[in-house]
């Protein structure tokens, strides 16, 4: 996967993003398979920390369902060195020690960029299952298994060269997941579940890793690109977030490529 499908499932979870996870939800529709209900919010904000590799930062996470996703990394109490926004129709990446900033639009993501979209990395983040896909695309277009007590739902959409499998209690709660295509693999895994406010069980602990294919003597493998462990701390729903314009007054535009590679991300 490219730089830019890395930062914008990950931070998109830093990662991404962003699907799955659990409550107790019911199925509609002939097949037993319709979309389970949604995880109701206007906003969510949350204290987390990431782990990848050696490194461990502290991060600050808030959403506006279906409009924006803002992360703000805080390695060090009080001092923010990073951030990530993602809007309907933009990434914005901010290095704040060295004052410049990436942005691109989010269609330009190789190969997902006309199927992703700020909702479907929230549901990563927040615990919902998703479907990329062309139009409407609904938990009964995808075909069901079902393995002892979990449920495999296996999708797959030919003419942009990807799949998706979601492994499940009864209750449509999300053990793991896989996003599949040519160019690699994104693999997340939930577990450590609390109740919200709301009664939603929300996964404390995600765990994010990313794959990417490659070629040697004419045989197809693939190799770890990067593993990412997110821990919630404390998470609020529906305060009120405002943000207009990201990008701080005077800071200068450099690459994606060049951001990336400064904050230790393009790996």
């Amino acid at each position: 996967m490219s730089s830019k499908v890395t930062i914008a499932l990950l931070g998109v979870a830093l990662m991404v993003l962003f699907s799955c996870s659990s409550s107790r939800r019911g199925a509609s529709g002939e097949s037993g398979a319709d979309q389970p209900s949604a995880f109701t919010y206007e906003t969510l904000g949350a204290k987390i920390s990431l782990s990848a590799g050696n490194m461990n930062l502290n991060a600050t996470l808030r959403m506006k369902k279906d409009s924006f996703l803002f992360i703000s990394v805080q390695p060090f109490a009080g001092i923010e060195v990073a951030r990530i926004f993602v809007s309907d129709k933009d990434v914005t990446l901010i290095d704040r020690m060295n004052k410049r900033y990436s942005q691109f639009g989010i269609r330009e993501i190789p190969d997902y960029g006309e199927l992703l979209g700020v909702d479907k990395l929230q549901a990563m983040l927040s615990g919902q299952i998703f479907l990329l896909g062309n139009g409407v695309t609904r938990l009964s277009d995808s075909s069901v298994s079902k393995i002892a007590s979990l449920l495999l739902f296996q999708y797959s959409n030919p003419k942009s060269r990807f799949s998706q499998e979601f492994t499940t209690d009864e209750h449509y709660r999300v053990n793991n997941a896989t996003l599949s295509s040519v160019h690699g693999t994104l693999r997340w895994e939930y577990s450590q579940y609390e109740a919200l406010e709301t009664g939603y069980m929300f996964p404390m602990k995600v765990n994010l890793s990313m794959s990417k294919a490659s070629t040697s003597e004419g045989f197809s493998s693939s190799h770890t690109r990067q593993e990412i462990t997110l821990y919630y701390k404390r998470i609020e729903l529906n305060k009120e977030y405002s943000f207009s314009n990201p990008i701080p007054k005077g800071y200068e535009k450099v690459p994606v490529e060049e951001l990336l590679s400064v904050l230790n991300y393009n790996r």
